[in-house]
């Protein structure tokens, strides 16, 4: 009796461990890697971070960004440099520990592009700049992150002083300032694109942003960031969306972007959303947002609350590339240097007298992913990382399951997968791909007799500098005389 007991527990054991594994749960083993890659980091753009990134950090948000200005701390292009404006943004994001993006940007007071002769100084500041925050971020006690944004919306023509939007040159800047600040500090981050969404607008005031980033991958962009940024404002529809503005102006637009990304082989890197956000309505300036084309763009402050919480829910469950998210922003109704109607005051999530509106209060209350940010050139990781079946002797079948390898760094890499199975017809297909690809496994039982069979997949990486390399999966199919069941919960009918 107990040994027929026994025998029973032992096949609902089975099946449960066929449940969870086979269905891609993992079974009980050793804790799992730390595989989920840097996502999501939570941010607000500051008109004003010594009297207010403090609130930022209070609302459970760990990044800011501001603005770094060439002209200002490089004037004369002789590398005679003016730290002082770089190092209270440092400051700051020390003393609130909290993440920096600096937005480096502006060759001159009137926006001009840098020019051919300016590439290699401009370089050379991306190289010191990346150095000198190394050393900031060395006297800290917190161990903040920074990152380079490249330039502002440089798909748009009056970030250009109003020339031709020209992505082979800004393609340049960006490589530029990429070698410059790996130079510099290998472990900095530089972010390229900061797109602003757009089909296009007359005169050639502006370029569709994912024409402009297919003209910079044809530039050689590839292997020159460690993320491209978008700014995917909500245009005042809600953050599902992804028909609103003609499927382009709209949060969604991010999509299109990482498709780009994905297309030449750079799924496994995150797009950023840079800036994003929704205008607060105010019935005093409608007349002049109708003149100026932001009235259609208007949504309520209960609105702009739900929406920028319900962008953050989606692209935590929807965009597993998605890396720090920007609000726009958090100050700039309270900065007197702004006209009363700047679009961008009623992009704010405080009031003009500093006190919170709806959409701070409902951004503080929000549920946040606890989140490292330990950032890693490598990293691998199959998903399930074990394969189990259980089938009757008397009706064996093929049976087949796919698996994920990820890519849980920054460094793309390829990797092959090799079958060792005394025992058990395994069949991996296919047998190499890129981080981030899959592989499906087909294991073909027929004719073996009651028992247990293994085998072994292992996924080993094409660099030797990966971590976690290379991977052991089990594979085991479990041949039994019966599966009882009797001992599961029953529901009768009566």
């Amino acid at each position: 009796m107990i040994p027929r007991l026994f025998a029973r527990l032992t096949g609902l054991l089975l099946a449960a461990l066929l449940v969870f594994v086979a269905f891609g749960l993992p079974a009980a083993r050793a804790p799992a890697r730390a595989d989920t890659p840097p996502h999501l980091g939570y941010g607000m753009m500051l008109a004003y971070p010594p009297t207010h990134l403090g609130l930022a950090r209070d609302a459970g948000f760990d990044w800011f960004k501001y603005f770094v200005y060439w002209d200002e701390v490089d004037g004369d292009r002789n590398r005679n440099y003016n730290w002082d404006t770089v190092d209270w943004r440092l400051n700051e994001a020390c003393d609130k520990a909290m993440n920096v993006l600096l937005r480096v940007e502006r060759a001159s007071s009137n926006w001009t592009p840098i020019q051919d002769g300016e590439m290699a100084a401009w370089e050379a500041f991306f190289q010191d700049l990346a150095a000198h925050v190394a050393q900031k971020r060395a006297a800290c006690s917190f161990p903040y992150r920074v990152a380079f944004e490249v330039w502002n919306e440089p798909n748009l023509d009056f970030q250009w002083a109003y020339q031709p939007v020209d992505p082979v040159r800004y393609t340049e800047m960006a490589k530029r300032a990429f070698r410059g600040a790996r130079a510099g500090d290998p472990g900095v981050l530089v972010v390229v694109g900061s797109l602003a969404p757009t089909g296009g607008l007359p005169a050639g005031r502006a370029m569709n942003d994912v024409a402009f980033l297919e003209a910079m991958y044809a530039a050689g962009i590839k292997g020159h960031f460690d993320a491209i940024s978008i700014h995917n404002y909500g245009f005042g529809g809600e953050p599902e969306d992804k028909t609103w503005g003609s499927g382009i102006t709209n949060f969604r637009r991010a999509e299109d972007i990482h498709a780009v990304m994905v297309s030449h082989g750079d799924g496994a890197l995150p797009v950023w959303s840079t800036e994003f956000g929704w205008l607060l309505a105010s019935a005093a300036c409608d007349s002049a947002w109708q003149q100026s084309g932001f009235a259609w763009q208007q949504v309520t402050a209960a609105q702009q609350a739900d929406y920028l919480r319900r962008a953050f829910a989606f692209a935590d469950a929807n965009w597993p590339w998605m890396g720090v998210m920007i609000v726009s922003n958090l100050d700039f109704s309270v900065m007197p240097w702004y006209a009363p109607c700047e679009p961008l005051c009623y992009f704010a999530i405080l009031n003009a007298d500093e006190s919170p509106r709806p959409a701070y209060t409902a951004l503080s209350q929000m549920a946040k992913r606890p989140c490292s940010w330990e950032w890693r050139d490598w990293g691998m990781a199959v998903s399930p990382d074990a394969l189990a079946w259980m089938q009757v002797v008397t009706a064996l079948h093929v049976v087949s399951r796919g698996v994920e390898v990820r890519n849980t760094g920054q460094e793309p890499f390829g990797w092959t997968a090799t079958v060792t199975s005394p025992q058990l017809p395994v069949n991996v297909a296919p047998v190499k791909g890129a981080a981030g690809g899959a592989f499906t496994v087909t294991v073909d039982p027929r004719g073996l007799p009651v028992g247990t069979y293994s085998a072994t997949i292992t996924i080993t990486a094409d660099s030797p500098e990966v971590p976690e390399n290379p991977i052991a999966m089990p594979v085991r199919i479990y041949v039994v005389e019966q599966v009882h069941r009797e001992y599961l919960p029953l529901v009768q009918r009566h």
